[in-house]
């Protein structure tokens, strides 16, 4: 009997230390996940600021304020029109003057606006008189070979969704011969299949936005030497 005793005690003390590391383990666990946790959290609301000059690789995977000088490489270009710009990025933007359908109940109406969607007139409830010519140009976006602020390569994307980009004037005779005999200009965007100051169904403007170089503020996460999305 007092061995069995003994024994049982012995059991005991084994489970209750095997009990305390099990929960001294699951409390370390818990204390580097819970500030791995508000680590992101904080990183997320307020992102460590960080010196363009150099990478820090503390910061390996954290969010990371950058403050610097936006720079390329070989500029953007639009080999299509021959339109190139000193900036980080290149926007196309192409519209066309459409019919448009706007029904209420039975009742439609049509009026004409620019719109960079090709609007399938197809589709219209009274589509006679209302034809909408096909849209053959698109929207495009041109990127520079590279983009860097200070040491950092730039992920484009994260440049484009955090830098406001800005109107950037052409003009027919930036445009090759064979273009610039179809295109007229006005206001800094170019037409074509019409007179812009009296456009009808189906002209043509094709305008262009740039990301310009210079003072940025980029924040992203940080792998490597490049500033991602995340």
């Amino acid at each position: 009997m007092a061995r069995r005793k003994r024994i049982s005690r012995k059991r005991n003390s084994i489970i209750a230390v095997a009990i305390v590391v099990v929960a001294a383990a699951a409390w370390v666990g818990y204390q580097r996940l819970n500030h791995r946790f508000n680590e992101v959290i904080i990183d997320q609301i307020a992102p460590v600021n960080a010196a363009a000059e150099r990478i820090d690789s503390a910061n390996e995977g954290r969010h990371v304020k950058i403050s610097g000088k936006l720079e390329i490489g070989k500029p953007p270009r639009d080999e299509q029109f021959g339109i190139g710009a000193d900036a980080a990025i290149l926007f196309r933007k192409v519209e066309m003057f459409q019919w448009q359908e706007n029904c209420a109940s039975a009742d439609c109406a049509y009026t004409t606006v620019w719109s960079d969607v090709a609007i399938d007139s197809r589709k219209f409830h009274r589509p006679g008189g209302h034809e909408n010519p096909s849209q053959r140009l698109a929207d495009a976006r041109f990127h520079a070979s590279e983009i860097r602020l200070g040491a950092y390569a730039v992920d484009a994307e994260l440049a484009v969704a955090q830098l406001k980009a800005i109107d950037f004037p052409v003009h027919v005779a930036d445009l090759p011969p064979n273009l610039a005999a179809s295109f007229s200009e006005a206001g800094g965007a170019l037409y074509a299949g019409g007179d812009p100051t009296q456009p009808k169904v189906g002209i043509v403007r094709v305008s262009y936005h740039i990301v310009p170089v210079g003072s940025a503020i980029l924040t992203g996460v940080q792998r490597g030497a490049k500033l991602v999305m995340n």
